[in-house]
């Protein structure tokens, strides 16, 4: 894992937390998204942009998403990659489990948004995603 990256996530995965309890992700991009936007450090010319994310998908029913993340500098030559394994239901797919739980309601029968139960399956794929983030050809430094 890239030690900065990991300072980060300890530091501020409350405010993807709090991102999720709000509203539950809709797709992987969303959770990669919410990775990226805690690592920017503020002063960091080198820093992934949550805004220039390429997803690759070949697959079908099933496959690897290959998402590309961009530095935020201008014409930037850093970038960093994840690679997110997908499937066609929730027997094969983490997010589509997650989505298939039962949902929240309140006391008047509307939905209140993600249980804590799928709030912290939603944390455990941003983790993974964390986790996965490697530096696109070489070193950043």
């Amino acid at each position: 894992m890239i030690e900065a990256f990991t300072k980060a996530w300890d530091e501020r995965k409350h405010e993807i937390e709090m991102g999720f309890k709000n509203k539950a992700p809709e797709s992987y991009e969303e959770i990669v998204k919410a990775v990226v936007s805690i690592l920017v450090e503020s002063d960091d010319w080198k820093n992934p942009d949550p805004e220039r994310i390429t997803a690759i998908d070949h697959g079908d029913y099933q496959g690897t998403f290959l998402f590309i993340i961009a530095a935020d500098n201008y014409q930037p030559s850093d970038y960093w990659f994840v690679q997110v394994g997908y499937g066609s239901c929730s027997g094969c797919d983490a997010l589509a489990d997650i989505v298939s739980m039962e949902t929240n309601y309140d006391d008047e029968g509307n939905e209140k948004g993600p249980s804590e139960e799928q709030v912290k399956d939603y944390m455990t794929l941003a983790l993974h995603i964390l986790q996965g983030l490697k530096v696109l050809g070489g070193e950043v430094v």
